[in-house]
């Protein structure tokens, strides 16, 4: 019995069509609209951080919090257990 041999032809998979439906969570805003939110949020956050810093005893705790996370990601970054 003789074994027949085939070959087959390996086929490229069909590109999917990238479709709108134009559906928008931002209620149909468009770049312009969407990059002009991004600069208030941010410069919400930069008077945030502003405030943030002026407040003595606010930045004493975040930095005494930040030395102790400091802390932990060393030992982390040295193999050690916590």
């Amino acid at each position: 019995m003789a074994i027949k041999k085939t070959t087959t032809k390996k086929s490229t998979p069909a590109k999917k069509a990238n479709s709108s439906v134009g559906i928008s969570i931002f209620g149909g805003s468009n770049k312009a609209e969407m990059r002009k939110w991004e600069i208030e949020s941010a410069m919400s956050t930069l008077q945030r951080a502003s405030e943030i810093q002026k407040n003595a005893k606010l930045m004493a705790d975040v930095k005494k919090m930040a030395a102790e996370k400091a802390k932990e990601f060393n030992s982390i970054a040295a193999g050690k257990k916590i």
